[in-house]
């Protein structure tokens, strides 16, 4: 399973662009879907490498969270939280789970929806066709899914690298306009099950 995670995590690293240098803020959902695309979604099965990327030098530096304020975002897990506080963007870290996420505080949910798919498009369409998952909706919380599975030849390549057929991955983005002003988007992505 390892293998797969990293097969398809090289797929995703190989499509997403650098990360560009010291430029000025853009829009919430932008900046979210930016950090979750580069962060978390091309670091699926390498969250090391990504906390790497992450520290003071790296090229997707963001500052570290206290303990005190990450454990929000963990939820009683070991992990970091690291934040983008000019758009009210954190990434979360739990590697013993294997987990990351992008938690956005203010956003427009047809914004973040639309942005979040475009840029993996961009970014991992030549790996992965991009498709509609579904969605779910329990009170206030509405979480779209966004499957990526891997495209004719790259799932031949990861059939023949890994020896087993890959499952593929899922993005969910969860929002909310009214559940809480101050967190209005969760961003994840794991493995899609068959």
């Amino acid at each position: 399973m390892t293998r797969v995670l990293v097969g398809l995590a090289l797929g995703l690293c190989l499509a997403s662009p650098p990360a560009p240098a010291a430029e000025p803020p853009r829009n919430v959902a932008e900046v979210a879907s930016a950090t979750f695309v580069l962060g978390c979604a091309a670091h699926v099965g390498a969250l090391d490498k990504l906390r790497e990327r992450l520290q003071p030098g790296g090229d997707l530096y963001l500052p570290r969270l206290p303990d005190s304020a990450a454990r929000p975002f963990l939820q009683g897990r070991p992990g970091e939280a690291y934040i983008r506080e000019d758009a009210g963007v954190t990434l979360a870290l739990v590697p013993a789970e294997e987990q990351c996420a992008v938690f956005v505080r203010r956003v427009a949910s047809k914004a973040i929806n639309e942005r979040v798919e475009k840029d993996l498009r961009s970014a991992v369409g030549r790996y992965f066709t991009i498709q509609a998952g579904g969605r779910d909706a329990k009170g206030a919380l509405t979480s779209r899914f966004i499957d990526l599975v891997p495209t004719a030849v790259y799932r031949e390549e990861l059939v023949k690298k890994h020896g087993s057929e890959p499952a593929g991955l899922r993005v969910i983005v969860t929002t909310s306009e009214s559940a809480n002003p101050d967190l209005q988007a969760i961003i994840t992505i794991g493995l899609r099950q068959p």
